[in-house]
């Protein structure tokens, strides 16, 4: 029998890690980044946090109206980023 513990990260020490990274990214500019298709509460939430947190400048790519729907229905607030109105996958991944 295979002892698991061996291939278990150990996750206190990654989590340190990704930390750190957090805290210096958050001491420079936010980044621009297109988001592609953020049509799903997950994916719009993911980049609102990233923007309150300092992280990125989201430029959210795909159907304006589906993205605003999205975020309504989330309570997001999404009024302060670009919107590349990309109807399909397809337009929405050349922008990014």
């Amino acid at each position: 029998m295979m002892d698991t513990a061996v291939l278990q990260p150990d996750t206190a020490k990654l989590h340190r890690h990704y930390e750190r990274l957090i805290a210096r990214a958050r001491g420079l500019e936010p980044v621009p980044t297109a988001v592609a298709h953020p049509c799903d509460e997950t994916s719009l939430r993911g980049a609102v946090e990233a923007a309150e947190s300092g992280l990125i400048k989201p430029i959210l790519v795909g159907p304006a109206a589906r993205i605003a729907a999205v975020a309504k229905k989330a309570q997001l607030d999404v009024t302060g980023f670009e919107i590349v109105d990309a109807r399909s996958c397809a337009r929405a991944k050349r922008h990014s």
